[in-house]
């Protein structure tokens, strides 16, 4: 876990898109070197099997600060993760976040690795 001398969890958050973007670019070398990128199925799985683990690491620090409804979507990693679909997907910018995670069956990115608060449930 890292964080700054404040013990701020957003340093966390931060962190985390490094790796994500790393597991990204190495997604679109092998679709270069396979070219993969004609089947969008194909990329959506990659990105969800080896792009998404790399970013979600130790996300329970920061995961429940976007439990909360109008927050899904502001982290710098969910961000990220919205670009790469709309860029496999080939749809605009101007397209809206919840479209774009059903067209692709997926949900924001707080549900792969945070922690419920207690008493949630």
């Amino acid at each position: 876990m890292l964080l700054n001398r404040r013990m701020n969890p957003k340093i966390a958050e931060e962190h985390a898109v490094r790796p994500y973007i790393t597991a990204q670019s190495r997604i679109s070398e092998f679709d270069k070197s396979h070219e993969v990128k004609s089947r969008p199925h194909a990329m959506l799985w990659l990105s969800k099997v080896y792009g998404i683990p790399a970013g979600m690491y130790a996300s329970q620090v920061w995961g429940t600060v976007y439990l909360s409804e109008g927050s899904e979507f502001g982290s710098q990693l969910q961000k990220r993760h919205l670009c790469s679909l709309r860029r496999i997907l080939g749809v605009k910018n101007s397209t809206t976040n919840w479209a774009v995670l059903r067209e692709c069956g997926q949900e924001p990115l707080h549900f792969f690795g945070s922690v419920l608060p207690s008493g949630f449930l």
